[in-house]
């Protein structure tokens, strides 16, 4: 008698889900400033280099000058590198930074049809985290950029402009003190897409005394190493935000996000 054949069981289980979408070829151009970010990156050169000319990365690369061109454009609209005009000019390297970053990621968020209120929703959530990080992580220097930036907006409460450029400098120092470079760049991203959408949310002198305060609160629990008062502090910071636009402007966080109003 021939026994009964016993499955196999790893031929029992079930496969596992395979991604489905074949991997994208890359197009000439894209290969192209692949290189480019290679090279930059590998030879470490800052913000202001040089590089070589048309012909010479003609050469180089071995593409036709319309690949080329569109490479560098690409590379261009993500603020990789600045193209300069004129005699003797060409591509040079730029300093890509949150608002790049933030223009990328507003495309994707308005073809999500995403609202406002989710970018103040993710705040929320990371940026007391971010906070307690800055107070166990920042160094004498950082310190000293949030402190004057608390001091710039204490000392032009009644100027709004400057009021709101110290704002946005105290959120982006405390994302790179932190120390971590996705939380900072991602923060700062999602704080440039918060001032960058044009809601109409006014900044009155009694609101700009209590960002003011909380502003000063933060700074001190970080410059105390204090982690907790830190975190607590940031997260009543951003949730007294959150309130306030529910409270004045409600129909802000059901507004979608749109990437012409970000990106320019």
């Amino acid at each position: 008698m021939v026994p009964e054949e016993v499955p196999d069981d790893h031929a029992s289980r079930p496969v596992p889900s395979q991604r489905t979408r074949p991997a994208r070829a890359h197009k000439a151009a894209m290969t192209v400033a692949m290189q480019i970010v290679e090279e930059i990156s590998s030879q470490d050169h800052p913000a202001g280099t040089k590089l070589p000319a048309e012909k010479e990365m003609l050469e180089q690369y071995g593409v036709g000058r319309g690949t080329l061109r569109e490479s560098l454009r690409f590379l261009e609209m993500n603020g990789v590198i600045i193209m300069k005009p004129g005699p003797g000019g060409g591509p040079i390297v730029g300093q890509p930074d949150a608002r790049d970053l933030a223009g990328t990621l507003a495309l994707f968020l308005q073809l999500q049809r995403t609202p406002f209120g989710s970018i103040v929703e993710v705040r929320q959530q990371i940026e007391p985290v971010i906070a307690g990080m800055a107070a166990k992580n920042a160094k004498p220097e950082a310190l000293e950029h949030i402190r004057e930036s608390v001091a710039l907006m204490r000392d032009n409460l009644d100027d709004e402009r400057l009021f709101l450029k110290a704002n946005e400098q105290f959120h982006d120092l405390v994302a790179w003190a932190s120390g971590n470079t996705v939380f900072a760049l991602l923060l700062s991203s999602l704080h440039w897409i918060t001032d960058g959408s044009p809601l109409g949310v006014d900044y009155p002198r009694d609101r700009r005394v209590a960002v003011l305060a909380a502003h000063e609160r933060i700074y001190t629990a970080m410059a105390d190493q204090d982690v907790e008062s830190a975190r607590s502090a940031m997260e009543r910071h951003i949730n007294e935000f959150e309130r306030y636009l529910s409270r004045y402007y409600s129909s802000a966080s059901s507004s979608l996000l749109r990437w012409s109003d970000i990106a320019l």
